[in-house]
């Protein structure tokens, strides 16, 4: 497959988006935070119309999030758990990934400039 490494997100873009969603959102799920960079993306016009050349051959096809901005992703949410901004699941039914609620609002308010 063949990646262009400008439509890659910066890790701070994704962390803003992150950030942006748990403010509205403080009980959400990973695949939901996946949906708002994705969303993202699609706005920019960055994940549709990729080709991929195989023998010489090239096919179009709809680019999904690539692995370095998921990995990206994923190293966000783990550096937002690390600090204890949020915490895995969102209740006592559910204390587990995928579900992440924020349990520190002040830390959060702080990322986003918030007084």
């Amino acid at each position: 497959m063949h990646y262009h490494d400008q439509m890659d997100l910066s890790k701070e873009e994704i962390l803003k988006m992150i950030v942006r969603h748990l403010s509205v959102f403080p009980l959400t799920s990973i695949g939901a935070i996946r949906e708002v960079i994705g969303s993202s993306l699609k706005q920019r016009g960055l994940i549709n119309g990729v080709t991929e050349h195989i023998s010489g051959t090239a096919a179009p096809y709809n680019r999904n999030i690539s692995d370095e901005d998921i990995r990206l992703m994923n190293d966000c949410i783990h550096d937002l758990l690390n600090s204890q901004i949020i915490m895995p699941g969102n209740n006592g039914e559910y204390i587990d990934l995928p579900w992440i609620h924020v349990c520190d609002h002040e830390k959060l308010k702080y990322l986003t400039g918030q007084p």
